[in-house]
């Protein structure tokens, strides 16, 4: 059974820089209060967390699950499983479990965790990693004819 309370080899668990400001703060809140033992307080910041992402991302829907179905749409690279988890434990005003278990609470935070280690770490990396290798490909054909090649790596 894995450690759960194990952070130290899983980049994912630190909420990176490149995270907006309101949504790392409210992680940051949702780990303390998992931390005390406070579920309420933690459930309700975890909550608010992926309301924070999603304003702060524009997935716009007419319920929650439709925004986070927004959200999916618009990172495709992200693991549909996490906005799955997100839907079952995330939603404000469920009354299945108005106050996650520390458990739940650890599981959705580590899934908002993820989410957010796709999109603003992993993805921007990919970006430029995809940027660099067509840099190099530009270079190596330009060098070797004067005239472009049909080779394109990533084409717009």
């Amino acid at each position: 059974m894995p450690d759960l309370h194990h952070t130290g080899s899983q980049a994912f668990l630190t909420v990176d820089p490149r995270v907006p400001p309101a949504v790392r703060d409210l992680l940051s809140e949702a780990d303390g209060c998992l931390k005390a033992g406070f579920l309420t307080g933690g459930t309700v910041c975890a909550q608010r967390a992926i309301q924070a992402l999603l304003q702060h991302e524009g997935a716009e829907a007419s319920t929650y699950e439709g925004r986070l179905h927004a959200l999916s749409q618009k990172y495709p690279s992200v693991p549909q499983s996490l906005f799955a988890l997100c839907i079952r434990l995330g939603e404000a005003t469920s009354k299945d479990h108005p106050t996650l278990d520390a458990e739940r609470l650890n599981v959705l935070a580590v899934a908002v965790k993820m989410i957010l280690y796709e999109i603003y770490v992993l993805g921007p990396d990919r970006a430029d990693r995809l940027k660099y290798l067509q840099q190099l490909l530009e270079a190596c054909e330009s060098g070797a004819h004067s005239h472009k090649s049909q080779i394109v790596a990533f084409p717009n």
